[in-house]
């Protein structure tokens, strides 16, 4: 068993606004600290996250990812513990307040490779019932 994760946000500004260009910069060290982290499994590429993304009527200022991980413990390391971290903390900086959970996880296969279709009907499913074994937040 594995576990998926949705997280996703509002930029303030598209990616290409000079505002950006501390955030835009580090995405790519951001990823591959993420790949090369114990207990990553796989992310949606960037080419077919905005293909996705865009298909259901996001536009550029949305930003978000999908990956699979052996365990929680494993995404909460890589979320809190590396540069991630260190971006999280200054969201504000990028990205506007939304209402509702930014994160989904739920549990699956390590072969599985979620669309961000399926991701966002988990985080309604979340917004609308709370944790369920369908779609959680972070574990207390």
């Amino acid at each position: 068993m594995a576990i998926a994760q949705m997280n996703w946000g509002r930029m303030r500004f598209p990616l290409n606004d000079p505002r950006m260009v501390e955030f835009a910069e580090a995405l790519g060290d951001v990823y591959s600290i993420a790949e090369g982290h114990s207990g990553f499994i796989w992310r949606i590429s960037d080419c077919d996250a905005e293909e996705q993304l865009s298909a259901m009527g996001y536009d550029e200022r949305t930003s978000a990812t999908v990956s699979v991980w052996d365990s929680v413990e494993a995404l909460k390391r890589y979320t809190f513990e590396t540069r991630h971290g260190t971006f999280l903390g200054r969201a504000g900086e990028w990205f506007e307040k939304v209402a509702g959970p930014q994160l989904v996880l739920w549990n699956t296969e390590h072969t599985d490779r979620p669309t961000f279709r399926e991701a966002f009907a988990r985080l309604k499913h979340l917004e609308k019932h709370g944790d369920t074994s369908r779609a959680y937040g972070w574990p207390q």
